[in-house]
């Protein structure tokens, strides 16, 4: 039924929809966020300073659609049902008595349990939320609640509208990170999948305001009936995927975006082709709801600028927290210093080859187990000063993970270690003879990996025919103990050193995306070893990489960090 509607008797308008017209949300909504709701878009994400007003908005606009269509449901999710019960109950009866307060809208005069009551109200542990007269309803929910509402259809009509507020939890730790994604995106699936929701991209005058915009005098807020998949962020873990997917991707916090938010109090950007829905991402500051908040709130705010300026740009101006920078072993330094480029700058059309002075390959192998560690092999290209021979700049290639807790078979993972060495190695060329890669390769895996290095030479040799005299030669093993091992510390502050210098490259290419549910989703922006860099944490102890067991993922920096050593004495001045 998607766009085909143009009549608004046709998109199934209550008769009944308590005073809660159109003309009401336009009055009440806030007017710096009626242009980034006047898009087409299915995903709306917002993130933004204390006091952004997001679960109240949610509430809002979930309550009109259920107040106005016979045909809407609404879903209202945190990441654990209690949270969710005790935010969303609480602020729906807020905007409810405000509306009545303040507009004669009467739905909380109409909740009651009686027979006769138009709206029954729900706040237990088992449900909360609120069912109207034909059996739509506002649902509250939990991600660890699931087989409350997981598959279960509407009653009637469609669930129109799915937000979820804090989706990186403050309370709560997400134990599985890649599960956590499956459901989000599997429930975007759920949202869209059904045809008795009818929709309409027609601007209609029934849902067009009359208040002229801020930023555009001649303009009013124009809505559309539609889905909405709906997005609330703090901002203090940005490293999560789904934060990633949606604010660095589209709207990344770049210095034109901080000035827009000093200027207007909100900035957003839209992405119409954002998985074929489109999307709009918002970023906002305290001030976009102050003429709600109690002034003394933007008095401290002045208070907190002068003495700790820095959590005020956290708490009041919507930036990303690093607050909690310091237990990070190289975060700051990624953040402010990688590299980013396309291989194409390195292409020559007369080879079909990548070139670069050296490339090394390197390899850390797991065997699996409850770890949860995974073999990871790096091919690496190096750039060096034409007289000194010093590393100009390290740049990641091509990475492959494998799984080891999904891939136990040693013998599958080493076949699959030799396959993405011979594919990938065909591809690249090197120093000025322009000598073939896959004639030369030089590969470092870990000392205790010495029989998986055996076992790729016999693979090499016999499914791939590659020369065993030259792999015997040039595959070798990774040192990092006694007298001519690279140890820890040193590796360490290498590290901080190639990120200080604007050393380290990361490939366009090596953004890392699974499919869950048939929808694309990117988990990785800037593939492995950034996203360990990035996380990787300090010692609590020691003013280096913690490497205690299972306290930092570090596959992708030990393979790395094989590759590096052949270079070890070369890399700075």
């Amino acid at each position: 039924m998607e766009h085909k509607i143009t009549k608004w008797k046709d998109l199934k308008p209550t008769e009944n929809n308590f005073n809660f017209t159109f003309d009401v949300l336009d009055r009440v909504w806030n007017d710096l966020l009626k242009e980034p709701f006047s898009t087409k878009s299915l995903f709306h994400a917002m993130s933004g300073a204390k006091g952004f007003g997001k679960t109240f908005l949610i509430c809002l606009l979930a309550l009109f659609l259920v107040c106005n269509f016979e045909d809407y449901n609404a879903q209202l999710a945190k990441y654990t049902y209690a949270s969710a019960k005790e935010s969303y109950f609480k602020t729906m009866k807020k905007v409810m008595n405000f509306l009545h307060e303040n507009y004669g809208v009467t739905v909380i005069e109409q909740i009651g349990q009686n027979k006769n009551a138009l709206i029954k109200e729900f706040n237990s542990e088992s449900k909360c939320g609120w069912v109207f007269e034909n059996g739509r309803e506002i649902n509250v929910i939990g991600f660890d609640n699931t087989s409350k509402w997981e598959g279960v259809p509407a009653a009637i009509g469609e669930i129109g509208m799915f937000a979820i507020d804090e989706v990186i939890p403050l309370g709560e730790e997400i134990i599985d990170e890649a599960e956590y994604v499956y459901k989000l995106v599997n429930l975007m699936t759920q949202v869209v999948r059904g045809k008795n929701l009818t929709t309409c991209f027609e601007p209609l005058p029934q849902l067009k305001g009359t208040i002229p915009l801020p930023f555009n005098k001649n303009e009013t807020w124009q809505m559309y009936k539609k889905h909405y998949i709906i997005f609330g962020f703090n901002n203090h873990d940005t490293n999560h995927p789904i934060y990633q997917m949606f604010m660095d991707e589209i709207a990344p916090l770049t210095d034109e975006v901080k000035e827009e938010l000093d200027i207007n109090a909100v900035s957003y950007r839209e992405d119409p082709t954002f998985l074929n829905m489109g999307a709009t991402v918002i970023r906002g500051t305290t001030a976009i709801n102050k003429d709600n908040l109690n002034p003394k709130v933007m008095e401290l705010a002045k208070g907190i600028k002068q003495r700790w300026p820095e959590t005020y740009n956290t708490l009041f101006k919507g930036d990303e927290n690093q607050m909690q920078i310091d237990k990070y072993a190289y975060r700051k330094d990624l953040l402010e210093n990688a590299q980013f480029f396309s291989k194409d700058k390195f292409y020559y059309d007369e080879t079909k080859r990548w070139w670069f002075d050296q490339i090394r390959i390197g390899s850390d192998y797991a065997d699996g187990g409850d770890s949860g560690d995974d073999a990871v092999t790096i091919l690496m290209g190096f750039e060096l000063d034409a007289i000194s021979g010093i590393v100009k700049g390290v740049y990641i290639l091509d990475e492959l993970s494998i799984s080891t807790k999904k891939f136990k078979n040693m013998e599958d993972k080493v076949s699959c270690i030799a396959k993405f060495i011979n594919d990938k190695t065909v591809n690249y060329e090197f120093g000025t003879g322009r000598g073939k890669f896959e004639e030369h390769i030089r590969f470092k895996i870990g000392a205790d990996s010495r029989t998986v290095k055996d076992f790729l030479i016999g693979i090499l040799e016999r499914k791939y025919d590659h020369k065993r005299e030259t792999l015997e030669k040039n595959f070798t093993c990774f040192v990092s103990t006694g007298s001519k091992g690279w140890k820890i510390e040193s590796r360490h502050y290498m590290w901080k050193r190639l990120l200080n210098e604007k050393k380290l490259f990361f490939a366009n290419e090596l953004k890392v995306t699974k499919e869950i549910q048939g929808v694309e989703v990117v988990i990785k922006k800037h593939g492995y070893l950034y996203d360990e860099l990035h996380n990787c944490k300090l010692h609590p102890k020691k003013n280096i990489r913690d490497e205690t067991p299972k306290k930092n993922k570090l596959d992708a920096i030990n393979a790395a960090e094989h590759a590096l050593s052949y270079f070890r004495y070369n890399l700075f001045e």
